[in-house]
Order: structure tokens, then C-alpha cells, then sequence
């Protein structure tokens, strides 16, 4: 049985590892919006056209993965996480549908309503949680842990 003391005593930080975040938003987003309707869709549609965006995200998510690490992949992983969850939300909205609406009554009683289809909910959440781990770790600098660990201390 799991402690509930070292349960709550967890880290943002560990639980927000940018590196963990690229894998958990890379993976159902290269299988279900790039690999799938690349394959099912055909070459001149619209749907294939956002597959190929999807795939360059997979391709930018790889490149962050594999060639970057601390800070610089904390800062890149919120800029890139960051404006595609934006991007999302900006599509949904001057998108022709029901995806995502906003309404607004400007005289009393203010009647605010706001819509967003079930579908973009994952992949929002997911962009939005893998931004807010290269936000948490953005000036986090792993070096003095690092220091920390090589020091003798022998000689204190």
C-alpha cells in the first residue's frame, strides 16, 4: 500500500518531466491524427492536409525528444505544446460546425455561453498538460543537481 504522505510530497517537476509529457502527447497524436487518416483519407482532401500538419508535429515532438534536454527542451516543449493547443482552439473557433462557440449577450443579465465538442477535448487537455510541464521546468536548471552529485564529500 502506497503511502498517501509520499503521495502528496511528489514534485511538480517529476510529475511535469517534459521528456515524459513529449511520449504521452507524441504517441496517440502520431497514431491518431497523422498515421490513420494518412492512410484513410485521400491525397487531396482536407483531412489529409491536417494529417500532414499532424505529422510535421510528430516530426517536431521527435527532433524535441532526441535533441534537446533541461532547460532548452522545458522552453521549446511549452512554445511548441503551447501554441498547438492554440492553434486548436483558434481552428475550432472560426471553423465552420459545432466543435467550439462562444456567445455573448452585451446587455443584462450577460448571458455568457461557451461550447466545445467532446472530440477536442483529449487532444486539448494533452497539449495543455504537455505546456504546462515545459512551463513548470522552464528555468529549471538540472546542472547543480548534477554538481551536487559529483562533489566529494570527503573532503568537507
Amino acid at each position: 500500500m502506497m503511502n498517501l504522505e509520499k503521495l502528496l510530497d511528489v514534485d511538480l517537476r517529476t510529475l511535469f518531466n517534459p521528456k515524459i509529457w513529449i511520449v504521452i502527447v507524441g504517441v496517440p497524436h502520431t497514431i491518431f491524427l497523422a498515421l490513420v487518416p494518412l492512410m484513410t483519407s485521400e491525397a487531396n482532401s482536407e483531412e489529409f492536409r491536417y494529417a500532414t500538419f499532424a505529422l510535421l508535429n510528430s516530426a517536431v515532438l521527435v527532433g524535441l525528444y532526441f535533441f534537446t534536454e533541461g532547460r532548452s527542451q522545458a522552453r521549446m516543449v511549452a512554445i511548441v505544446a503551447g501554441s498547438t493547443f492554440l492553434w486548436i482552439l483558434v481552428d475550432a473557433l472560426v471553423q465552420d460546425g459545432d466543435s467550439f462557440s462562444i456567445s455573448a449577450q452585451l446587455t443584462p443579465p450577460f448571458i455568457y455561453s461557451f461550447s466545445l465538442s467532446f472530440q477536442l477535448a483529449p487532444p486539448l487537455i494533452l497539449w495543455f498538460l504537455a505546456s504546462i510541464s515545459g512551463i513548470l521546468n522552464w528555468g529549471y536548471d538540472d546542472s547543480q543537481e548534477l554538481d551536487l552529485e559529483k562533489m566529494d564529500l570527503t573532503e568537507v
